[in-house]
């Protein structure tokens, strides 16, 4: 009986010193998964951001935010508009960041006249070629903008009587098929739709404008977290239903512009930093976007391990863990905040004149 008493008490023993190792293991690996998650996150969004604004740095500051006025014919909504600007934090729960895609680095190019789907330039087409994706402004409308494709430009030749050819000067987008300059193949114009012809003026007077090129394939991506996930998707091809996870265990994003409101060429004022977008003239001195993203580990603890809401912007701000979590179970969890300032390198470069 001694014996087996004495066995017994040293089963339970194990069975504690078990238990106790395996509640510390599986924390271990929740807290470790959680961070490889954060990041993850937050490196996917630093990289992208850092590329914002490519293609179109040197913006009038007058036409920044404007509506684009954007179709895709093989997008499920063909028709949509989104605002002309690098990046932008929509309703405080998405990061919208417009990058273009060509290798080049091009600055905008004023055309003289716009008409039936073609553009005159006030001084050529260099760097304009049949495929890219512009993005054209009226100086007599600084509200609308237009997004389109590139049917004719660069490189290409037009017939002349006696058989003759010379070089093509104009930029032509119309809604046709045409030889890509980047595949060779006949394609069909996907993105010149129903406001083709908006930045026309009339027959007399043909209007003047900016055209700004973002190569053959701009993305518009949209960031958001849903369901504890933070995924991504591509505004100018598709709506939300086109999500792919980029990391798990992300509770919540939060994001805030950073502006160069006095001209210091720094971000040194407290009221330089917000999460609403800045109006005129605050919208042309953004320089940085200030990103934190909230993970958690999955492993629900039995003690309250964390008994105050997380903190982000050098622990000046918190996440409203009540808003998450009402109950209060949120303190049974482990969180790490993943924070970042990250630079407009595209944006500062533009500004530089």
């Amino acid at each position: 009986m001694v014996g087996l008493v004495i066995g017994l008490l040293t089963l339970l023993a194990i069975y504690q010193l078990f238990a106790v190792s395996e509640g510390r293991r599986r924390t271990v690996v929740a807290v470790t998964q959680a961070q490889s998650a954060g990041a993850m996150a937050l490196f996917s969004i630093d990289r992208e951001i850092r590329s914002a604004g490519l293609g179109f740095a040197s913006l009038d500051p007058s036409f920044l935010g404007c509506k684009v006025r954007a179709t895709n014919t093989a997008r499920s909504t063909p028709e949509f508009d989104f605002p002309f600007q690098p990046v932008v934090i929509k309703d405080g729960k998405e990061i919208w960041v417009l990058s273009g895609s060509s290798s080049n680095m091009f600055v905008g190019a004023r055309f003289s006249g716009s008409q039936n789907g073609e553009f005159k330039m006030g001084i050529s087409n260099a760097g304009m070629q049949a495929g890219d994706i512009l993005v054209g402004t009226n100086d007599a409308n600084t509200d609308e903008c237009l997004m389109m494709e590139v049917t004719k430009g660069a490189g290409d030749t037009i017939a002349m009587p006696g058989g003759t050819t010379e070089s093509y000067q104009g930029v032509e987008h119309r809604a046709t098929s045409y030889t890509s300059f980047y595949t060779g193949a006949n394609v069909g114009a996907t993105h010149n739709g129903s406001y083709n012809n908006m930045l026309d003026v009339g027959a007399t007077s043909l209007g003047e404008g900016w055209l700004f090129n973002l190569g053959p394939k701009p993305t518009l991506s949209v960031w958001k977290v849903t369901n504890q996930q933070l995924t991504r998707y591509d505004y100018l091809e598709g709506t939300d239903t086109a999500s792919k996870l980029v990391a798990q265990d992300v509770l919540q994003m939060v994001a805030e512009y950073g502006y160069d409101a006095d001209g210091s060429g720094k971000i040194d004022q407290s009221g330089e930093w917000t999460a609403s977008t800045p109006s005129a003239p605050h919208l042309d001195k953004l320089i940085a976007m200030r990103v934190a993203v909230l993970v958690r580990s999955s492993q629900y603890e039995k003690d309250e391990v964390t008994p105050l809401n997380p903190r982000w912007a050098s622990g000046s701000k918190e996440f409203d863990m009540s808003a998450i979590d009402p109950t209060g179970d949120w303190k049974h969890f482990r969180y790490r905040v993943y924070e970042s300032v990250i630079p407009l390198r595209n944006t500062i470069w533009g500004q530089m004149k």
